[in-house]
C-alpha cells in the first residue's frame, strides 16, 4: 500500500512538473509586443528546442555587438544554466543575465582561506559553459563537469581564431561543442562569442543531471515605430514590463527618435529528455519483412548476411580517423574499416563491382549504434543483389592485380639487366614497392595503392574518373628513371640515347628492343647487345595504354574536363555508356594500363628464358 502510494506521489510530482513546464510552451506570445514586431532574434532566443534533431547545434553561450551607433544596432549576453526540473515554476529572473559571463571580476581575499566557500555558478546553479569577465577581457571555456561527464577532448585553433572544439572520440562524433575562447572590450569587442552543442549530447547531460537547459540573457535591439507600439507608451516615453517573479523584465524606451527595446530574460528552452534515436533492433533490413531482434542478431548458428552498397565505405575512406585498408584473403577480398583500437567491421567480403556482404552476427556485435544506422542506409536486397553479377571484378581486386604487376616488372628487370650484362640492380631500386612488405602487410604501406583502390561507382562523376587517372599516372610514374637508363644500356643502347627519353617512355623503347629480340627468337646470351641498331624512340603500340592514360591525366592537371571522351576514343572505349557515369571507362583503363604492363613481363621472361 505504501509503495503504491509513493508511486502515485512521484507521478504526481512529475505531472506538475510537466504543467508548469507547459506554461513555458510558447514564450514569444507571452510578451506584450505585436508578433510581428518581435526581432527574429529574440524569437530564436525564446524558442524551446525539441528532441527531434540529434545533430542539431544548440546555442549554449553568445555576445556580441553589432552596429554600435547605427540604426541596426544589436546586442546579446547569453549564458546557460542548469536548473533543477522542480525549481522551474519558481525560478523568475536570473541576476547573471546583466553582466552576461557566470563570474564577473576577481574575488577580495586578504586572508587565507577567504574565498574557500566561493563556487562559481549562476545564482546557485550549474552552467554549460565557464565565463569570466571584469568588463574588459573575456574567458570562455566548456565547463569541466559537462566535458568530463561526456568524456569530450578538446582540439584548439590558435592565432586568429582562439577557437576551441570539443570531440567524443570514443564513438568517434567530432565537433560536438565548439566555441571562441576569448574577446576584449575596448570601445567595441574584439570579437563576436558563439558556442553552440549537439542537441542529443546537450539533452545528455541534462538528462543525467534532471535539470532544464535555462538561457539567462539580456539583449537589445531597435525596432519600429508602430502604432500598436506607440499604444505601449501611453502619454509616457518610456514602457516597462516586469510581473512579480516573471521570466522577463522587458523595457521599451525612446532613444535618439527611435525605439530601443530592452529585456532581461530566464527561459527554460532544453528539456532534461533524451533526443529522438532509432534502436538497431527495430531495424528492418532490405529485403526483410520483419525487424532484427537481439535474439536473431546474436546467433551465429544463422549465419545471417546482408548485402551492402560499398559506397558506405566512403565515410571511413575520406577521413583519416578511421582505418579502412582492404585485404586480400585466399581468392577473396574485404574492407573492414576500424577505428582506433575502439571498435571494428568484420566479415565485410566484396561480392561483385560494387557490393559487399555484410554478417549480421559480426555487425551487431562488432560496432557502435551508429555505425549499424549508417551501413542500413545503403543496404541492397537479396533480390536487387541478384541484378548484380557476384564474380564482377571491383576496383579493389583490380588495383591489388596493378600491385602484382608492378612488383613482378621490378623483379623481371632486376633480372633482365643481370642476365643481359651482369648488371647488379635491386627490385626495390626500380620502385618501393616490395613483394616481402606486401605479402607481410597487404597494401597498408603503400598509400596511393589504398587511393586507387577507394569505392569507385559506376555513376562516378568525369572529375572523379580524371582524378583516378591521375593516382594511376603517379603509380607508374614511381619507376626511377636511372635504373630504368641502366637496364636500357646493359641491353646494349647507347647512354646519349637514353638521356634523351624519360618516364613511360623508357617503357616504349623496353618494349621497342624486346619486340626485335623476341621477334627474331635470339638467345638470351644476345641480350646485351639486343638495342643494336634498335631505333628506342619509335612509337609502340602495346604502350598506348600508358601514354593515353597520361593524357587524362593532363587533362585534369589542366582543367581540361570533357575532352577525356576522345582519349578514351583512341583506346578503344565506347564512349556511349558514360552518359550513365565514367565507373566502366575507369575499368578499361585500369585493365588497359595492367595488361600492357603485363605484355611487358611476358616480353621480358620470354627474353631472359629463351
Amino acid at each position: 500500500m505504501f509503495r503504491a502510494f509513493k508511486t502515485f506521489i512521484q507521478y504526481l510530482k512529475a505531472t506538475l512538473i510537466r504543467v508548469n513546464t507547459m506554461t513555458y510552451a510558447n514564450y514569444a506570445s507571452q510578451l506584450p509586443l505585436p508578433s510581428s514586431e518581435i526581432p527574429e532574434t529574440l524569437r530564436n532566443l525564446l524558442e524551446v528546442e525539441t528532441t527531434s534533431s540529434p545533430s542539431k547545434k544548440v546555442q549554449i553561450t553568445t555576445n556580441f555587438e553589432k552596429d554600435q551607433y547605427g540604426d541596426r544596432h544589436e546586442a546579446l549576453q547569453m549564458i546557460m544554466a542548469c536548473v533543477p526540473e522542480n525549481e522551474l515554476s519558481n525560478l523568475g529572473q536570473l541576476n547573471e543575465s546583466s553582466e552576461g559571463v557566470v563570474s564577473y571580476s576577481k574575488p577580495i581575499c586578504d586572508n587565507k582561506g577567504d574565498i574557500n566557500s566561493i563556487k562559481p555558478s549562476i545564482s546557485g546553479y550549474d552552467y554549460i559553459v565557464a565565463s569570466w569577465g571584469d568588463g574588459q577581457r573575456y574567458s570562455y571555456s566548456l565547463a569541466e563537469k559537462v566535458w568530463m561527464t561526456l568524456g569530450l577532448s578538446p582540439r584548439v585553433k590558435g592565432n586568429s581564431v582562439q577557437k576551441v572544439t570539443y570531440d567524443d572520440l570514443s564513438k568517434p562524433i567530432i565537433d560536438v561543442a565548439n566555441g571562441d575562447f576569448a574577446s576584449q572590450y575596448y570601445f567595441h569587442s574584439s570579437r563576436d562569442i558563439k558556442w553552440e552543442m549537439r542537441n542529443d549530447y546537450l539533452r545528455k547531460y541534462l538528462w543525467m543531471n534532471g535539470c532544464w537547459g535555462v538561457r539567462v540573457f539580456y539583449y537589445e535591439t531597435y525596432i519600429k515605430d508602430t502604432p500598436a507600439i506607440r499604444k505601449l507608451f501611453g502619454k509616457d516615453k518610456y514602457f516597462q514590463c516586469n510581473k512579480p517573479n516573471s521570466w522577463y523584465d522587458l523595457i521599451l524606451r525612446e532613444h535618439q527618435s527611435k525605439i530601443l527595446l530592452q529585456i532581461h530574460a530566464t527561459v527554460p528552452v532544453v528539456s532534461p529528455e533524451r533526443c529522438d534515436f532509432i534502436d538497431k533492433y527495430s531495424l528492418v533490413w532490405a529485403g526483410d519483412g520483419s525487424p532484427m531482434s537481439k535474439d536473431r542478431a546474436s546467433c551465429h548458428m544463422k549465419d545471417e548476411h546482408v548485402y551492402v552498397d560499398d559506397r558506405f565505405l566512403e565515410k571511413y575512406e575520406r577521413n583519416s580517423m578511421f582505418e579502412c585498408t582492404p585485404f586480400k584473403r585466399y581468392t577473396s577480398f574485404s574492407s573492414c574499416p576500424s577505428y582506433g583500437g575502439q571498435w571494428a567491421f568484420r566479415d565485410c567480403e566484396r561480392v561483385g563491382r560494387n557490393m559487399l556482404k555484410v554478417s549480421i552476427y559480426e555487425l551487431y556485435r562488432g560496432v557502435p549504434s551508429q555505425e549499424i544506422l549508417h551501413v542500413h542506409k545503403h543496404a541492397i536486397s537479396a533480390l536487387e543483389a541478384k541484378g548484380f553479377p557476384e564474380d564482377e571484378e571491383h576496383i579493389v581486386c583490380k588495383s591489388f592485380r596493378l600491385l602484382e604487376t608492378l612488383i613482378d616488372l621490378s623483379e623481371n628487370l632486376a633480372t633482365l639487366a643481370k642476365v643481359a650484362n651482369g648488371t647488379l640492380i635491386r627490385p626495390v631500386d626500380f620502385v618501393l614497392f616490395d613483394r616481402q612488405e606486401y605479402n607481410n602487410e597487404g597494401i597498408s604501406n603503400f598509400s596511393i595503392i589504398k587511393k586507387l583502390s577507394q569505392v569507385a561507382p559506376l555513376d562516378m562523376y568525369e572529375q572523379d574518373f580524371l582524378a583516378r587517372c591521375k593516382t594511376l599516372n603517379e603509380i607508374i610514374n614511381r619507376f626511377k628513371i636511372v635504373p630504368l637508363r641502366k637496364v636500357l644500356i646493359s641491353l646494349g643502347a647507347k647512354e646519349e640515347d637514353t638521356l634523351k627519353i624519360q618516364g613511360i617512355r623508357l617503357f616504349q623503347a623496353l618494349f621497342n628492343i624486346l619486340d626485335d629480340h623476341n621477334s627474331k627468337s635470339e638467345s638470351h646470351k644476345l641480350l646485351h647487345v639486343a638495342a643494336k641498331d634498335i631505333n628506342i624512340t619509335s612509337r609502340n603500340a602495346k604502350i598506348a595504354p600508358l601514354f593515353i592514360n597520361n593524357d587524362l591525366r593532363n587533362a585534369e592537371a589542366h582543367e581540361s574536363i570533357g575532352k577525356s571522351l576522345e582519349h578514351l576514343e583512341n583506346l578503344g572505349f565506347d564512349i556511349s555508356s558514360v552518359s550513365e557515369g565514367y565507373g566502366h571507362a575507369l575499368d578499361y583503363i585500369l585493365d588497359s594500363v595492367t595488361d600492357a604492363l603485363i605484355e611487358l613481363n611476358t616480353s621480358i621472361q620470354n627474353a631472359i628464358h629463351r
